[in-house]
Formats: C-alpha cells, structure tokens, sequence
C-alpha cells in the first residue's frame, strides 16, 4: 500500500511564500489569507517533520539549514502538482478543439505575426488558439511535458521525443561596435574574426545554437574568443554598442542601434532555423492540420519576402 504523506499542498505553498517574503504577513497578503493563518500553516508542518524550518524575526526570516533543505524539495512538489493539472486540462482542451501554442518571443517578427493570427481552416468544426510566449527551451519543456500541444521557436532541437519540422530561415549578420575596424568594411571574412573578442547570444538556454556558430568557424581554423554571454538580441546589441565585441543576430535581430554597424558574412552559410515542433505520439489530426497550416503560411511569407 501507497504511503501517504502527511504533508498538505497548502503547508509547501505556505512555506515556498514565507522563504520569498521572509514574512509571514508579505506572505500572507500574496496568498489572500491571514498572517495567522499562513503561520499555522508552517507550524503544523514543523510539527509533522519535528524541525524548525525558519529563524530570524519579523521581516527577516531566514530558512535553517533543515528548511533549506525541505525548501528545495517542496518548490519541485508544488511544480509537478501545477503540471499534473496543466498536462490533464491540456489534453482535454485538445478533444474541445483548442490547442495550445507557444512561441519564442524572439522569433523573426514575420514569424511572430504568422503565429500569432493564425486560424487552422475545418469547414465543419470551430478551433481556438491560445498563445503562449516565452523561449524556446521553456517552450520545448513545456511541449515534453505535455502542458503545450505545440511550439514555434529556434533550431536546432535535439529532444528525440519531437517531431521538428523548419518553417524559416534567414542569414545572420555580423553586429560590430561602431569605430571598430571592420566596421569599414562591406563584408565580413571568417579570417576577419581571427582574435576578436566575440558576444555568444543564448549560449546557456540553447547551446546547440551557439555551437553551429563555433563549428562553421573551426572549419577554416578560427576558434571564437567568446568575451561576454548576453541572454539575448537586445542585450547583446548593447554589448556590441560598449565595445565589449562582435556579435552574430539574425538579420531582422539586428536593428538599427546607435554605436553598432552591421555587415554580412561572406559565406552566408550561417543562417538562424525556426521551427514548428509537437510531441512525436501525440498524433491528433488537429495538430497535424497545425503544421500543416503554418508550413503552407511560412511557405507565403518567404515567397513574398
């Protein structure tokens, strides 16, 4: 027989908001309860493990060393509580004609826009579209789990469990500090960069990208000098605008900005990949007349382009 915990949801929920506010009346307005309340709450738990899980005062509490140790564990409980909920009331949405998209909120702005209008045509059934944004690795997490039917972001994705399918693609730039030396010059060489002090863009959220970029420049002999990492375009076009290096963005990344030039890479080789990518057994037709629509819709926006 399964045992069963003595711990309640509402105990974790409790603590979690104490160790944020570090106050159990912060704590409690956040949770729409009384300071008392939140209080036994936390006390009952201390109860069931026979441990303190705060110290300090009023205004300053601070997890002990056992809290801390619950703390992380209970954080991870009430996450896959939320998803158990989000994955059921996901796939039920799915029989009512609704899907759940998300996107990269860094896509190409063609892309945005042909995401975020899109309708998936039946003539005899009615389909709501619900958009959640975010980055692509949270998106590829989420479409995993189950939460999302289906996500748009960058490629390469290398989770197995999805089917990938690329919508566009457009040639990365060369974003360089304004006064710069190669500012001057129309284009960009891979020998150029032999040395130069280089910004990697989403290094940590979505490796696979950055490594396309070493690799293209390892075949003629350059290893990247990665001075600086930023989060994403906007951070890294500021870099590049306080001398800190060069960076490589997607042509519709790279805005005007004072203090940055931009030029074209000789090999045009390097391009930024998006994509449309669902679970591989999730096999509704509903999704399938998703992809199908939004590679049809890419398919426009390139000729036109």
């Amino acid at each position: 027989m399964m045992r069963r915990p003595q711990v309640k949801l509402d105990n974790l929920i409790a603590v979690i908001e104490v160790a944020e506010k570090r106050d159990f009346e912060r704590a409690a307005k956040e949770l729409g309860l009384t300071a008392s309340a939140v209080r036994k709450q936390v006390e009952a738990l201390e109860g069931i493990l026979g441990v303190a899980l705060f110290d300090g005062k009023k205004g300053s509490l601070s997890l002990t060393d056992d809290g801390d140790l619950f703390h992380a564990d209970a954080v991870r409980s009430v996450e896959y509580a939320l998803l158990a909920e989000e994955k059921v009331q996901a796939r039920l949405a799915l029989r009512n004609n609704q899907l759940f998209i998300g996107h990269s909120t860094y896509l190409p702005p063609q892309l945005i826009s042909l995401v975020t209008r899109l309708e998936v045509e039946d003539t005899s059934k009615i389909f709501h579209i619900r958009h959640v944004s975010g980055l692509t690795s949270t998106t590829v997490k989420r479409v995993v789990e189950g939460s999302l039917h289906a996500g748009v972001g960058f490629l390469p994705i290398q989770d197995t469990s999805l089917i990938v399918r690329e919508l566009f693609q457009e040639p990365l730039v060369a974003c360089i500090p304004s006064g710069h030396k190669l500012a001057l010059k129309p284009i960009i060489y891979p020998h150029d960069l032999a040395n130069e002090p280089v910004i990697a863009v989403s290094r940590e959220p979505l490796p696979a990208l950055h490594r396309e970029i070493e690799d293209h420049f390892e075949e003629f002999g350059i290893t990247l000098n990665v001075a600086a990492d930023a989060f994403a375009p906007p951070e890294a076009l500021t870099l590049v605008a306080q001398k800190i290096g060069i960076s490589f963005l997607a042509g519709t990344s790279a805005v005007n900005r004072t203090g940055v030039t931009v030029r074209p890479l000789s090999t045009k080789v390097l391009k930024r990949r998006s994509g449309v990518f669902v679970r591989e057994d999730n096999h509704s037709p509903l999704l399938q007349k998703l992809i199908d629509t939004l590679l049809k819709r890419a398919k426009e926006v390139r000729l036109k382009g």
